[in-house]
């Protein structure tokens, strides 16, 4: 649903983000970042990464427009027992980017900000690049058509996509049997499709957290929790969902020295969540799930199907605001009800008419 900024603002104007508040009251509003961008210019992610320049003044909106930024834990509970207020809100942010660290963390404490990081453990604790995202970048940004015999001598890829492209990169990589193979390959992959990778390499760009920042990280404040060891579903399988946040929590338990009681909140890897999966979370003793699907929580939502709003680059501030109001949940809800109602009306007329 896309919704003018000219018609968002006349709405504000008139009071309508004010009313969907008071309509959308005790819906609990939970905010999803990833990371922020570190390459320089042409900005790269929208969604993954952020600049450090638009988190900033989004927080700033934050504290502008009254909205009260509460702990994680505190939310679950005040959901749970209806006790979510008109403009209380969630800050989270998935993976553990190295710019979450150097940029987000030190806004959050300027604004006293409680925020959760829900942290993926294997490349942590690898310190590689996370390749299914170097290998888009690459794909995405080459400088000229890859000759793909250079590429990929042994394979055939007649004219692919950028996806198919980017999927062809990251299995190659990550075929390589060691660390030093992988960086080379890499570099020989960059350099047949004329990018750079000096400065993005040197600047961590598509790097986790070291073990030393995540700890840093959180006895500044910041809440650490579950996203899997290897940022994997493996198919919605439950025993392997169950090995992942066991893995999870061990890693980051020890790396925290955090007891594994206090690691009971977990996001969905890429979002992918299944309803028949419940039931392994909380045996796993978890306690929220989070999700990418977009929304609001209204009480009764179930604590495994957390929607959120999700930030972005390219996301405008009213857009914003009109998001975290309410009042975009407000106008999807009625365009889909007047659809489902043309919808009826039309099928109604061909019945007649039949």
């Amino acid at each position: 649903m896309v919704l003018k900024p000219l018609f968002l603002r006349l709405a504000k104007g008139l009071g309508l983000f004010a009313l969907s508040r008071m309509l959308t009251r005790g819906q609990l509003r939970i905010l999803c970042y990833h990371g922020i961008w570190l390459g320089g210019e042409p900005h790269y992610g929208d969604c993954l990464f952020m600049s450090a320049d638009r988190f900033r003044k989004r927080m700033a909106l934050l504290a502008r427009c009254g909205y009260r930024v509460i702990p994680l834990r505190q939310a679950c509970d005040d959901l749970a027992n209806r006790r979510v207020r008109t403009r209380d809100v969630v800050i989270t942010i998935d993976d553990g980017w190295v710019g979450t660290y150097l940029h987000m963390l030190p806004v959050l404490e300027q604004h006293g900000y409680p925020a959760s990081l829900y942290l993926t453990t294997r490349d942590v604790v690898d310190q590689e690049p996370v390749v299914y995202v170097l290998a888009t970048f690459l794909a995405g940004r080459a400088i000229h058509p890859p000759d793909l015999r250079r590429l990929f001598p042994d394979q055939t890829l007649p004219h692919p996509s950028t996806q198919q492209l980017s999927r062809a990169i990251a299995a190659r990589i990550l075929s390589q049997p060691t660390a030093a193979a992988r960086r080379a390959e890499t570099l020989r992959i960059a350099d047949l499709l004329g990018i750079d990778l000096d400065n993005l390499e040197a600047r961590r760009v598509f790097m986790l957290m070291k073990p030393g920042e995540v700890r840093d990280a959180h006895e500044r404040g910041l809440d650490i929790q579950l996203h899997t060891h290897s940022h994997r579903m493996h198919g919605f399988n439950p025993d392997r969902l169950r090995q992942e946040l066991e893995r999870n929590r061990d890693v980051l338990g020890q790396m925290l020295g955090k007891a594994p009681a206090q690691l009971n909140h977990f996001c969905y890897p890429s979002g992918l969540y299944r309803p028949e999966l419940f039931p392994v979370l909380a045996s796993s003793g978890i306690q929220s799930a989070t999700t990418t699907e977009f929304g609001l929580n209204p009480p009764g939502t179930s604590p495994y199907a957390l929607k959120r709003i999700l930030d972005g680059e390219s996301l405008s501030d009213i857009e914003f605001e009109a998001r975290l109001s309410g009042f975009w949940s407000l106008m999807s809800a009625l365009r889909s009800r007047l659809g489902q109602i043309v919808r009826t009306v039309g099928s109604l007329k061909r019945d007649t008419i039949a």
